[in-house]
């Protein structure tokens, strides 16, 4: 810079607009501290000295400013390293370090400790040792089976309610009613279109915060200040002191109990993607716009206006157009906007657009229902004891004894054979399953005709003879797709069968029907009707049954289309019927009998045909042959050989598992074979609510279940269902009409929706097995298009080759047709 050299120069001043920034970084206590220059408008920051130095002298020098005359590494764009080689730079820091380092007097300088010098070791030991061989860690094997998550966020959801939002009734998969709004409007208002079939793909919950009502924020706050007002009341002698002297009464602080009221509520509800069928577009509603299939059904009027529609478009379509667009059929929006205008053809356009594929829609729905799987199987070992080893009470295989009705005292027995020496409860409930596994003899795979008339029983089978102990593995399953459902094992489904078709009288393990309430006999002495009538009617007889499905399962069963045998799916589970709210359960009078033979009376044998192994009492086939093999054995006598402090824990393990881990403080939790079928003592999952004004009762003892054909399944049990806002009007308007117009009786698909008919009155009728849920909508889709392809090449060649006189003349008498043209018939 031409300066004289010799003396030493310092920055005297930053250029103009340039300033020196200390950024601090890392800890409050201990920040490390990163200057920084800034303040040039081609360069964001200066780091260090010797980045700047370059810049500086191209600011001090130049007076054209001309950037590319500068040497900084940001304006020359070349690496610092090699800018500080060229100006002499690269020493200057490590200079500047020794120059401070010498400028320090002696004192200040640190002196260097003298080290002693190491004295020589000797060499180490060679190392020699025995030992036993490590084995290796033992690796823990987890379970191969699990319960799926779908399964339980499925059923927790639909069980949990609240005031911000409803259950979660419906699933991925499942087919359902979606709420058109606005609704496709016809030429009357009977024949609009307001629901239409979807299919749900995804399922997710949507979160939002709304702010409190006025009213409810005032009562709080005024709820605050009288407790605060009757606070200061009762305590009047510190107010004075306070008065007195201020400064005792310290911070004002609220009171500890006071909370907070927040001016916002939190809602949250779910939002279901339904697939409109029949279409290619999506919906996305929440549970107040759909229904379950089975709650809602087109009236006559909007499907006989669809296929006068429907003639009527297949008649004036352009023939290439419809052969172009029939495998798409999804151009139509169900839910565009409805045109503008009140006049009739301003509207119905839309209407007519809508008629085809909603017909296919509704085609594929019902071509959907008919189609059945269950799902998720996983291998259940168990193992069956043997003859010898069932609890005392069990009839051996030429016993011709039947315990008798609760409603009579049980026969004399003879004393009970020896108690077995290891039988555990869930062998014995296994072993039950087994039983009835085996159809009796002759009795084929056949559906049940559900006559009023009819009673339904189960006949028990004796084990198969053996010396020992027979490991079996069992198929059984998690789920199952009914139709247009999808049910999960333990939750509640309804029954086709009505409580008087299942052991009306009932029989040792199944409880009579349940009369009706105090209160209901007292209601129906005003109605001159029922005065009449049979009281037990008035009960559950006449309602329908409900199932805990705890077991799906698969048996061998003999083929009834020739020799061999076949696999049967069946459900078992605990069935409950409806009583009154206010009934009270009769203890002495629903008492399964005993099977030890105490008890008062004389009993009397009665002698079974060859052939069968079911006993009879009085004339009656009981539920099982033999008292149930559910009862755990008495108490054995102890073993000697084992020590004192085992015994208990000994005798318990012969008798009962469950209550021997306890005994012996072991992991009281449940392994995955009861997680999956829970056969034993509890339950995961609580019942879901009854229709208001009823409670569910089981009619079986504990520890018992029924095992059923899946045919006998109506579906989902969907609680509070009348409630729903789509439902209220149906129902005013069925509790509306008077006996003339049908009454009660004309609904009756909607009471067996809440178990007050039989199930029977609207089920699910599936008769085809299809390996997947992708199998059954890929083919149930291609059936609903082929027929209506094949009305369309009906309807063509119609209209390619119109009739000639004479044929039209003797087509003239048909009545219900038009120019030979066939109704596309709707399932």
């Amino acid at each position: 810079m031409g300066l004289p050299e010799g003396p030493s120069y310092v920055l005297k001043s930053f250029p103009e607009g340039y300033q020196l920034y200390d950024h601090n970084k890392g800890p409050v206590k201990a920040p490390r501290h990163d200057p920084y220059l800034c303040g040039s408008i081609h360069v964001n920051r200066f780091r260090s000295t010797n980045e700047f130095i370059p810049h500086a002298l191209w600011l001090m020098q130049d007076a054209s400013m001309d950037r590319s005359n500068c040497a900084c590494k940001y304006c020359a764009k070349l690496p610092q390293r090699i800018i500080s080689d060229n100006m002499g730079l690269s020493g200057m820091s490590a200079r500047r370090s020794a120059s401070i380092a010498g400028a320090l007097p002696s004192s200040v300088k640190s002196q260097r400790v003298r080290r002693e010098p190491r004295q020589p070791r000797a060499p180490p030991k060679p190392y020699a040792a025995v030992r036993r061989a490590p084995r290796p860690a033992r690796t823990l094997v987890g379970p191969d089976q699990y319960i799926l998550p779908e399964k339980d966020l499925d059923i927790r959801a639909a069980l949990h309610s609240a005031d911000d939002h409803r259950p979660r009734w419906f699933r991925k998969g499942e087919v359902l009613w979606c709420l058109l709004e606005p609704p496709i409007r016809g030429q009357r208002p009977e024949e609009d279109i307001h629901l239409w079939p979807g299919l749900v793909e995804d399922v997710h919950i949507k979160t939002q915060a709304v702010a409190a009502p006025e009213d409810s924020m005032q009562e709080d706050r005024d709820a605050d200040m009288e407790r605060l007002y009757k606070e200061a009341a009762d305590d009047g002698s510190g107010a004075e002191d306070v008065s007195r002297d201020p400064s005792a009464a310290g911070p004002s602080t609220p009171p500890l109990e006071a909370q907070a009221k927040l001016p916002w509520k939190v809602q949250q509800w779910y939002v279901y993607k339904i697939k409109l069928l029949g279409t290619s577009q999506h919906a996305f509603v929440t549970d107040e716009q759909v229904l379950p299939y089975l709650a809602y059904a087109p009236s006559d009027y909007i499907l006989d206006r669809a296929r006068e529609e429907l003639g009527e478009f297949l008649q004036a379509v352009p023939i290439d157009q419809m052969d172009r667009d029939l495998d798409l059929m999804s151009t139509f929006d169900p839910l565009e906007p409805e045109p503008e205008g009140e006049e009739p053809g301003s509207y119905y356009a839309k209407y007519q657009r809508a008629v085809a594929p909603f017909t296919l829609a509704i085609q594929i729905a019902s071509n959907l229902a008919q189609y059945w799987l269950p799902t998720d199987e996983w291998e259940c070992k168990f193992i069956i004891p043997p003859p010898g080893s069932a609890a005392p009470g069990q009839s051996g295989p030429s016993s011709s004894h039947a315990t008798p009705p609760p409603s009579q005292p049980p026969p004399m027995q003879p004393p009970p054979p020896p108690p077995p020496q290891a039988t555990s409860l869930h062998s014995l409930i296994t072993q039950s399953l087994s039983q009835n596994a085996i159809p009796p003899p002759g009795s084929g795979n056949t559906r049940p005709t559900m006559e009023p008339s009819e009673s339904i029983s189960t006949h028990g089978r004796l084990p198969r003879s053996s010396t020992l102990g027979q490991t079996v593995i069992q198929t059984r399953f998690q789920g199952l797709w009914w139709g247009t459902e999808r049910i999960w094992t333990d939750e509640l489904v309804r029954l086709k069968i009505a409580r008087c078709q299942f052991a009306p009288k009932g029989t040792d393990v199944i409880y009579p029907p349940a009369g009706p309430s105090h209160s209901t006999l007292e209601c129906m002495k005003d109605n001159p009707e029922a005065a009449h009538a049979d009281p037990q009617r008035l009960g559950s007889s006449e309602k329908g049954l409900f199932m805990r499905l705890e077991g799906l399962f698969l048996v061998d069963v003999p083929n009834p289309d020739g020799p061999g045998m076949i696999k049967e799916c069946r459900a078992s589970g605990m069935v409950y019927e409806l009583v009154d709210d206010d009934w009270v359960e009769v203890v002495e009078a629903n008492k399964p009998a005993e099977v030890n033979g105490a008890g008062k009376g004389k009993g009397k044998a009665v002698d079974v045909p060859n052939g069968s192994n079911s006993p009879r009492a009085n004339g009656e086939l009981t539920f099982m042959s033999q008292p149930s093999p559910l009862k755990p054995a008495p108490l054995p006598n102890p073993d000697p050989t084992v020590p004192v402090r085992e015994t208990a824990s000994a005798i318990l393990s012969q008798t009962s598992p469950e209550a021997a881990a306890v005994a012996n403080n072991a992991k009281n939790a449940r392994d995955l074979s009861a997680q999956l079928s829970h056969p034993v003592l509890s339950t995961p999952y609580p019942l879901p609510p009854a229709t208001k004004g009823f409670k569910f009762r089981p009619i079986l003892p504990p520890d018992h279940e029924v095992v059923v054909s899946l045919s006998l399944i109506s579906g989902r049990y969907y609680p509070g269902l009348f409630h729903h806002p789509l439902m209220t009007p149906t129902v005013a308007h069925a509790l509306s009409l008077s006996t003339d117009d049908g009454g009660l009786y004309q609904h009756r698909h909607l009471w067996a929706m809440e178990g007050l008919l039989p199930g029977i009155h609207q089920s699910m009728e599936p008769r085809q097995w299809r390996k997947s849920r992708v199998v059954m909508l890929q083919e149930a889709d291609k059936e609903a298009r082929d027929r209506f392809r094949d009305r369309w090449e009906e309807t063509k060649m119609a209209r390619l080759h119109p009739p000639r006189a004479e044929e039209e003349q003797e087509q003239r008498p048909v009545v219900g047709t038009s120019n030979g043209e066939v109704a596309m018939e709707v399932d």
